[in-house]
């Protein structure tokens, strides 16, 4: 399956908005990488973690020798789409070598749209019926740069993201759950640090937040153990996510439940691009005893702060 295939009709009309910006968030992603490393990086993403289906050929003129600059940039890209917690100093100097500044973070971003995309994609058809959702379909024909125009990936995904945040379908503590896992999986230490102040106040206590590391031995409440299964195999392998995850996925969870889901873990692993430039320090958020710190978001999805303990209207 193309790594820029379309995503699935339901996704879109379930979350229109969501999903028109992570198509704007592509169109910045194509403007910032070169055509050829694009066209690389995408073989790439399709072979670590596809179908190894796409045989579109970045070299249309017949050469096949990698610059110092692409050799570099995939090295680095294997690391990134496998096991972000993986890159160290060494990688990221060897990446400024050749993405100097503000380019090496617009690389990483980008790299990061396209995976996060095509995973999306690979998870949402399994989980999502379109004929069970009336939509519209999604033309990422819109997506090829234009050249008249000057895009800033950074805001293009900040507005993807806090479109996401404003989504109301799942419960906080299942969307606290599959937020840490994602932090846990990609060693962000950050999100590690940071607590949902709405799950709190909905009961995730840290005795229930701990079992996140060991769920399927846990006593856990079966719709938490799909989701997390969702997450697992959304941010590692989507090809293990097993027909019977999906059932259960089915039974359990409503289509707009599963669809913020979805959304919901792109949003979380965008720690990704802070873990891979070395970013994710919590030195600077206020913390409790525990070393925890809580935060929210306004009806924007906006972060509203942190604080060492929970804030907010529901707050305890």
């Amino acid at each position: 399956m193309p790594v820029d295939s379309p995503l699935p009709t339901a996704l879109r009309g379930l979350r229109p908005e969501a999903v028109d910006l992570l198509v704007q968030a592509n169109k910045c992603a194509q403007s910032v990488v070169d055509p050829y490393l694009l066209a690389l990086l995408r073989l790439r993403i399709d072979s670590l973690i596809g179908d190894g289906a796409l045989t579109q050929d970045p070299f249309p003129e017949g050469g096949s020798d990698l610059t110092a600059r692409q050799s570099v940039a995939l090295s680095f890209a294997e690391q990134f789409i496998i096991d972000v917690s993986g890159i160290n100093e060494t990688d990221r100097e060897s990446l400024a070598e050749y993405f100097p500044g503000e380019e090496m973070r617009e690389f990483i971003t980008a790299l990061y749209i396209l995976e996060c995309t095509y995973r999306l994609t690979l998870v949402a058809r399994e989980l999502l019926t379109d004929e069970s959702v009336p939509a519209d379909t999604i033309d990422f024909e819109i997506m090829a740069p234009n050249s008249n125009e000057q895009p800033n990936i950074r805001r293009s995904l900040k507005d993807y993201q806090d479109a996401v945040v404003r989504g109301t379908d799942l419960d906080p503590i299942t969307t606290e759950l599959v937020r840490l896992r994602c932090a846990r999986t990609h060693n962000c230490r950050i999100c590690q640090t940071l607590r949902l102040s709405d799950a709190r106040a909905a009961g995730a206590s840290d005795t229930m937040t701990e079992k996140v590391d060991f769920y399927e031995l846990s006593n856990l409440d079966e719709n938490y153990k799909i989701a997390l299964r969702i997450t697992d195999a959304f941010i590692s392998r989507p090809d293990t996510l097993s027909a019977e995850t999906i059932v259960a996925a089915r039974t359990n969870y409503s289509p707009a439940q599963l669809a913020e889901m979805c959304l919901d873990i792109t949003k979380w692993s965008t720690q990704k691009i802070h873990v891979a430039l070395g970013t994710d320090g919590a030195d600077a958020v206020p913390k409790n005893e525990q070393g925890l710190s809580f935060f929210g978001f306004d009806d924007l999805g906006q972060v509203t702060g942190y604080s060492p303990t929970p804030t907010g209207k529901d707050a305890p």
